[in-house]
């Protein structure tokens, strides 16, 4: 054994010790080799008496390690664990780790499920043993052998535990055998996603009904949608083609934050699902989401002709709700971020005083908006070059199509597709910030350029009153709306006409906020939507906090007129309605926003007074669960900026 490895073996640091078995091998061999040798050394999760699934509730991975495989970023070090641990140890990772670090950016995705069940996990030795022979083959092998130790210990601590029957002689053939029964493809997809560690569950209810044979699972599957909770990942997709396990899905979603359950809607889709999903929203879980089943295979097929249509199908938004198809894309998630705000302030100082029009001050903020873009873009670039070169992932080389034929390591181009997906934040700030602007400095003359950004700096009392009573965004000013679509526009057609490079296929963009809104606000000052120094930015393409004074039929129209068919990584809209909404009210709003072009819709149900008591009395809401940026999380798990933005939103009344 080589004396690294036995340094890190000895502390007790089996993905560390695999890395520098065979330090002069490559990096997809040497981060194999540490895949499995954790596999086969950690110890093997939990149980808890009830459980139908193994591993459950986020116990796959262990917190006494310092260095851990993590499924987005090929690796993760705690480093005070690790130098707490041994020094030398720490020494000699960090110099491996200056070179093989993560650059950047965040890999979401989610697994062929669909083939692994029906396939089983031991035909891929077949495929991999088609591979020529060498270092690429023989990591995966290593691997899939990994998977298998670990599953067989995995049995035998059950059956030391006196675990039910039916579990361990579902773990005995699944996944490494093709799934028989539903039940088995649940396990089965349990497993897979905890070997993947994967942000995201696929098509739940498509890869799973050719096992269906009347069993009502739910509580199966809200056991499944726990397991993603506690792991900390994110989403799963049910629809369009219409099932009793989308039904059971709708169901175990109930009272959940996670996973976002991204529900592909149709004209077709039925009465029952429809008055499930609305119960679920009248009681408080903003679960699900809805999904414009047309609108994004129209999306998606217009900028990519060459993709049949059975792998469109395959749609699944990983993250929060990120662009993918199930198996067959490295897609990122928050490669970047393009600050719009903080590039109009930026504009808007250097050049507002010089702008002999409006349309001169347009053109320039996006000439500048679009270099700035271009110039991020070829940075991603550098880092998936910079990844393929280090950071090689091989779970899930070993889980997507065409990864295994291609001989290519998922980070390096072998999936079928790659693409880029980079967000921005403030999109509407600076649509409401350049409406202000054309009307109070070019329209109407009130101010000149110095005196604007003199009294907006001051964030003068009076100058914020007639800031309010601008055009804005969201409230069906088809003027207003024509500015925001062709500033969306300028922005958008960047990242779909940039000429790829390297082995990426494509350049998205996606309109989800995240987190992001909260901190990308505190790096901006007063802006002329109205915001505060350092005050969120917007957290959706909805109207800002408290403009759409017109109600949401108004703030649904003016949002489909943003150009949503490119962006192509998911347009997110968060919608806060009163618990008074009456029947199929929401029904209508989500077809007739889907009918105008709308893409996604997710939705709060709650009232401002229950959301202010939820601020002063946090132990009795501790159940309360809100959209945020693209995902749905505890009220009180939010900082107090993110509640405040939250608490601000428009509460609309539907009777």
């Amino acid at each position: 054994m080589h004396e690294l490895a036995k340094l890190f073996y000895d502390i007790g640091e089996p993905y560390a010790a695999g890395l520098f078995e065979e330090p002069e091998k490559g990096y997809f061999y040497r981060h194999a080799i540490a895949n499995a040798r954790w596999l086969e050394q950690v110890p093997v999760a939990g149980y808890d008496l009830g459980e139908r699934l193994y591993p459950s509730n986020g116990k796959y991975f262990r917190s006494g390690f310092a260095v851990n495989p993590q499924f987005a970023i090929t690796y993760m070090v705690d480093w005070d664990k690790l130098e707490a641990k041994s020094e030398k140890a720490a020494a000699v990772l960090r110099e491996f780790y200056e070179i093989s670090h993560n650059p950047g950016g965040w890999t979401h995705a989610a697994p062929n499920f669909k083939r692994i069940l029906r396939d089983g996990l031991s035909s891929y030795r077949e495929r991999i043993l088609r591979q020529p022979e060498g270092e690429f083959r023989e990591g995966l092998l290593a691997l899939v052998n990994a998977m298998e130790t670990y599953v067989k210990r995995g049995i035998a601590y059950l059956r030391s535990v006196d675990a039910p029957a039916d579990l361990i002689a579902a773990l005995e053939k699944v996944p490494f055998a093709p799934a028989a029964t539903y039940y088995e493809g649940l396990v089965a997809w349990n497993v897979i996603f905890h070997f993947d560690g994967a942000d995201n569950l696929g098509c739940l209810d498509d890869g799973l009904i050719h096992l269906y044979r009347g069993e009502d699972y739910t509580d199966v599957i809200g056991e499944l949608f726990g397991n993603l909770d506690a792991a900390g990942t994110w989403s799963c997709t049910v629809g369009p083609n219409y099932n009793p396990i989308t039904t059971q899905a709708v169901r175990a979603i109930r009272h959940r934050r996670r996973p976002m359950l991204e529900l592909m809607t149709t004209p077709e889709m039925p009465d029952e699902l429809w008055e499930l999903a609305m119960d679920n929203i009248r009681v408080g879980s903003c679960n699900p989401s809805f999904y414009n089943t047309r609108g994004i295979h129209d999306m998606l097929a217009a900028r990519f002709p060459h993709i049949p249509e059975e792998e469109l199908a395959l749609f699944c938004g990983c993250g929060c709700t990120e662009t993918n198809l199930q198996g067959l894309t490295r897609a990122g998630g928050t490669d970047d971020n393009i600050p719009l705000l903080k590039i109009l302030e930026e504009y808007m100082h250097r050049h507002l005083a010089a702008a002999k029009s409006f349309e001169e001050f347009f053109e320039g903020l996006c000439q500048e908006t679009e270099a700035r873009i271009d110039t991020q873009l070829d940075e991603i670039t550098d880092r998936y070059d910079y990844m393929a070169a280090y950071l090689p992932n091989p779970i899930r080389t070993l889980f997507f199509d065409d990864c295994i034929e291609n001989g290519k390591d998922f980070n390096a181009g072998g999936a079928r597709y790659t693409w880029t997906q980079s967000s921005d934040s403030g999109m509407i700030n600076a649509i409401d910030s350049l409406l202000a602007i054309r009307e109070l400095v070019f329209s109407r003359k009130i101010y000149t350029p110095e005196e604007f950004l003199a009294k907006l700096t001051a964030e003068d009392p009076e100058f914020y009153a007639n800031l309010r009573r601008c055009p804005c965004f969201g409230t069906d000013d088809e003027e207003a709306d024509l500015l925001g679509a062709a500033y969306a526009r300028r922005v958008y057609d960047v990242y779909r006409n940039k000429t790829p490079r390297s082995f990426i296929d494509a350049y998205l963009i996606t309109e989800h906020q995240f987190l992001r809104y909260e901190p990308e606000g505190r790096m901006v000052g007063p802006t002329p939507d109205g915001r505060h120094r350092g005050d969120p930015t917007c957290d959706s393409i909805a109207a800002l906090r408290g403009k759409a004074a017109n109600g949401p039929t108004a703030m649904l129209k003016s949002a489909a007129r943003l150009p949503q068919s490119l962006a192509d990584g998911i347009s997110v809209l968060n919608l806060t309605l009163s618990k008074k909404f009456v029947g199929n009210a929401l029904r209508a709003l989500v077809n007739s926003y889907f009918a105008m072009g709308g893409i996604q819709v997710q939705v709060t149900c709650t009232s401002v007074e229950e959301l202010q008591d939820a601020l002063q009395n946090p132990d009795k809401h501790r159940d309360l669960i809100v959209r945020v940026g693209g995902y749905s999380d505890y009220f009180v798990n939010l900082s107090p900026a993110l509640q405040q933005a939250v608490v601000e939103r428009n509460v609309h009344e539907l009777g």
